[in-house]
Parts: C-alpha cells; sequence; structure tokens
C-alpha cells in the first residue's frame, strides 16, 4: 500500500525537551516558538487503555509519581505534576493525553513523529487504542504524520490496522535482518541513532535500503551538515532553535 508523507529538515523530538518538560504541551508550544514543523512524542497506554504522551516504562524520571505508567488509570496520570521536575516555573504541566496533545499540534500546524511504546502490554490493543484517537484527527495530518517503533511487532500490527498509515523502524544497533525488517513491515522510512552512523561501511548499508533516513538525535550544526553531505535532509533533534 502506498505511504504518502512530506518530511521537514528537523524534527523536534519530543517537542523542545531541553527547553521544556518533555512530551508535554508545554514543550509542543516552545517546539513551534522554535521555528519546528514536526514535533517526536511518545505514546503508550495507561491502566483504562488512554493513549497518553510519556517516554518512560515508569511515572519516576518526569512526574511526581512512581510506578509503571501500564499500573495506573488516566485521571490519576493527569493529576500528576510532569513540569517540577524540569524546572519550577513548569510547575502543575500535565502529563497529556495524546488526543490533547494532537489537538494541539493541530492547532499548531505542526506534523507528527509518534513513537508507539508498548512496555510489557498488549502490542494489539496498543496500537488499536492509539489508532482510534489518530484516526479523529486523520484529515488535518494526512501526509504529516508518521509512526515509528523500536518494536517490529507494532509496525507489523499497524500495518495489518492501517496499511496506509507511514511507519518508520528506529534502530540503535546494526543486524544482519535490518533490511528483512523494513520489508516485512513495509517500512516507509528507517530511523537509526546517530551513533549508528559512523561507519562509513554501515552508512553505505543504511543508504542501500533506499527509504528516506531520519537519524535522532541531531544537536549540532557540524553533524547535520555531514548529514546532508550523505543526501540525508531530515533528523531529529532537542535543540530545534540552533538550525
Amino acid at each position: 500500500m502506498e505511504q504518502c508523507i512530506h518530511l521537514p529538515r528537523l524534527i523536534a523530538h519530543r517537542g523542545a525537551k531541553n527547553r521544556a518538560p518533555e512530551n508535554t504541551l508545554a514543550a509542543i508550544n516552545e517546539a513551534a516558538r522554535c521555528g519546528a514543523v514536526w514535533v517526536e512524542l511518545d505514546v503508550q497506554l495507561t491502566k483504562d487503555n488512554v493513549p497518553v504522551l510519556i517516554h518512560d516504562r515508569t511515572l519516576d524520571r518526569t512526574t511526581n509519581g512512581s510506578g509503571a505508567i501500564k499500573s495506573i488509570d488516566s485521571n490519576s496520570l493527569t493529576s500528576l505534576d510532569a513540569g517540577y521536575w524540569f524546572d519550577a516555573r513548569y510547575t502543575g504541566e500535565k502529563v497529556p493525553l495524546l488526543l490533547n496533545a494532537l489537538d494541539l499540534c493541530r492547532e499548531l500546524d505542526l506534523g507528527v513523529n509518534l513513537e508507539i511504546k508498548a512496555y510489557d502490554t498488549s502490542i494489539h490493543n496498543t496500537v488499536l487504542h492509539t489508532l482510534s484517537v489518530v484516526n479523529e484527527f486523520r484529515r488535518e495530518f494526512e501526509e504529516k504524520l508518521l509512526f515509528s517503533s523500536f518494536d517490529i511487532e507494532v509496525l507489523s500490527t499497524l500495518k495489518n490496522l492501517s496499511p496506509n498509515s507511514p511507519r518508520g523502524l528506529l534502530v540503535d544497533k546494526f543486524h544482519d535482518d535490518l533490511a528483512a525488517d523494513l520489508l516485512s513491515c513495509d517500512c516507509f522510512s528507517i530511523h537509526p541513532a546517530i551513533s549508528f552512523l559512523k561507519s562509513r561501511a554501515t552508512i553505505e548499508k543504511v543508504v542501500s535500503f533506499d527509504v528516506p533516513i531520519i537519524p535522532y538525535t541531531v544537536n549540532d550544526l557540524d553533524t547535520a551538515k555531514r548529514l546532508a553531505e550523505l543526501n540525508i535532509n531530515t533528523f531529529i533533534t532537542d535543540e530545534p532553535k540552533i538550525f
């Protein structure tokens, strides 16, 4: 099935995560203020199957709560503080529902790279509930919403449930089955860790896959220039303002 998308030069990682608490509405707003036209966001399910934005398996690092995301219901989760850990001026910032985050991205005319995480939970359930929310915005995000995951099963489930939704494979190390993984999930793109692109042999191998390459995380102009020389023209960054 055809997957259509218009990629930007840069994608703001978890919003502008170095300038506001990651994966919050504040970080999305800050990314837009920094000039980003796309954001990368992490989504997973709560105990009551509500898709929310949060990166880690647990609450501990980015909220004043503790324990696994899969063990807390959405009402309890959204009552926690997700800003004070970053800076006191963000006290009261909440973990957003995916619904509210996409609504804000629509208002700001931002494209979205949505990384799906399914930490020890049903992958089918996670993908199904995520798609249920995304489909409410399908028209507004036509050609500017890209799913991604490190998990091949997530991407395979996405392919089955929503074959026209563009999918990207996240990779943090090289393995011999990469080409087969891309093919089996009919991936639109590959998203390698920037450390993955150090050796010429690895770069040549990734280029040979003949799909868009979207490295993470690029935070300096020299690296961005080196990528452009390799005809890698889209990257994920913590620092959208410097580019």
